[in-house]
């Protein structure tokens, strides 16, 4: 009986240290996804402008400044997003394509309002085509990092 007690303890224990491990290894994923999170979220709450670079053609001064102002806070963002310390490979890979997509906005950004001052019409179709092709890009990998990081 002694012998049993034994044992059924070192399990026990043994369960405890691996659940431990596990867990601590779950809190350092969710840890990070959140990391991820709250940069995205900052950007997609303040970036709004972006959507709609197609009409840039009619925008005022004042609001090109705004654009300016976006373009830097993609690029802010990028930065952001690389100095995270992440260590899980399938989020180091997010980590990547998160900055990659938010520099793309940034260069767009850039390159339209350049093409706007200067009326060039054919730059301005091919920045508003980047920040498409980018957006379409990041909901794809927004769905990727969510179903990776609330599974459990």
């Amino acid at each position: 009986m002694l012998v049993v007690r034994q044992k059924f303890g070192l399990c026990v224990a043994a369960g405890i240290v691996i659940s431990s491990i596990l867990s601590s290894c779950s809190e350092t994923k969710y840890t990070q996804c959140e990391q991820i999170f709250q940069i995205a979220h900052q950007v997609n709450s303040e970036a709004e402008i972006i959507k709609s670079i197609d009409s840039l053609a009619d925008e005022i001064p004042q609001e090109m400044k705004s654009w300016l102002e976006a373009a830097d806070l993609m690029e802010q963002a990028a930065q952001q997003i690389q100095a995270l310390q992440i260590n899980n490979v399938q989020l180091i890979k997010y980590q990547t394509g998160l900055a990659n997509i938010y520099q793309i906005y940034s260069q767009a950004t850039y390159d339209a309002v350049q093409a706007k001052e200067s009326k060039n019409i054919n730059a301005l179709i091919s920045a508003r085509d980047r920040a498409n092709t980018a957006g379409e890009i990041q909901q794809k990998l927004v769905r990727e990092i969510n179903s990776y990081c609330l599974d459990k």
